[in-house]
């Protein structure tokens, strides 16, 4: 199954960009993929470790706000029904949310920012593409991000078995 998602990676990356923060020096790997090359995502920080920073930069040719939405949803708990949908839509639309200039491939991009304790989540658009940043963990500033399109995705696709390997207790 890892080679075939890799094989889709390496075949759709031209087609759906992902994004990795600028001057980012702590580990990072790909996160998702969608089979339907519907959304993909960079993981920048250790999933498996309880500390340090943790930040997704999600790609995506659907609504970021909807994404975003979706990604808070996650942490409020996954709605057992329409009713429970609904309420969440409309905590999600009632959080204190603001805008904030972030750095695309060096275009300054205007993205909704929904502040967090110790985290923010922020959404946007560049070059046609929603772009959805879920940053947890003591994240740093969101004033301080800067994006930059992946160009080669096998050092993301390595670093991702590397670390599916060590889970496993291969390494």
């Amino acid at each position: 199954m890892s080679d075939q998602l890799d094989q889709e990676v390496r075949a759709g990356a031209h087609l759906l960009p992902l994004f990795t923060l600028t001057h980012w020096d702590g580990p990072s790997m790909l996160e998702s993929w969608q089979l339907d090359g519907s959304e993909g995502s960079v993981l920048h920080g250790d999933a498996f470790m309880p500390t340090g920073p943790l930040l997704e930069v999600v790609t995506t040719n659907q609504d970021p706000q909807g994404t975003a939405r979706n990604r808070w949803r996650a942490s409020a708990g996954i709605p057992h029904n329409l009713e429970e949908l609904q309420r969440q839509d409309a905590m999600f639309n009632a959080l204190p949310s603001g805008l904030i200039t972030i750095t695309v491939d060096g275009a300054a991009t205007e993205f909704s920012l929904w502040p967090g304790k110790n985290s923010w989540l922020a959404a946007g658009a560049s070059g046609g593409f929603g772009i959805v940043i879920d940053a947890q963990r003591n994240p740093p500033p969101p004033e301080a991000v800067r994006l930059t399109r992946v160009a080669d995705v096998e050092p993301l696709l390595q670093a991702r078995r590397a670390a599916l390997r060590a889970l496993r207790g291969e390494a």
